[in-house]
């Protein structure tokens, strides 16, 4: 994807462990197909393609039901990242992508699993994240990244 704000210096694939560019925590910019990316601190390590929560320092973190009864922005991480680094997370568009559990059914409501980071179509005592799609099945009965829209995944709790 392509950056389309006027910014420089941005590298969405970046992971540094210093935040040496200047970029402030929080920062947002646009790329291609809609897609919005936010400037995070990760506070643990995150698997490339997490669902993820964002608190209102920025720090990212696997999203749990927990987290997002709280009310923490949901982004994806589109790269890996070690607890410290910082970098961008996907906060909304097409052509993102997702872990999913198993099994997971392509338009239908998403939710927390009992795996951090990882979204599915059973709600069995876990929490609704509006906004966001799958755009095709998982068809295997393991955890895999599939592409998502987001228009503007939010938890339900909120």
């Amino acid at each position: 994807m392509t950056i389309t704000s006027p910014m420089l210096g941005v590298d969405i694939s970046a992971t540094p462990s210093a935040n040496d560019s200047g970029i402030a925590l929080g920062t947002r910019v646009l790329a291609t197909d809609g897609q919005e990316y936010l400037y995070v601190l990760a506070g643990s390590a995150i698997t490339q393609y997490d669902c993820v929560g964002v608190d209102e320092k920025y720090t990212a973190n696997p999203l749990t039901k927990a987290i997002a009864d709280d009310g923490w922005i949901i982004g994806f991480a589109q790269v890996a990242f070690a607890s410290g680094d910082y970098g961008w997370v996907a906060t909304k568009g097409s052509n993102i992508n997702s872990r999913v559990a198993g099994s997971c059914a392509a338009d239908v409501t998403l939710y927390t699993t009992a795996t951090a980071g990882v979204l599915d179509d059973t709600s069995t005592s876990q929490t609704n994240i509006d906004g966001v799609v799958c755009v095709a099945s998982n068809g295997t009965t393991a955890t895999a990244s599939v592409e998502v829209i987001a228009t503007w995944p939010r938890s339900t709790t909120f």
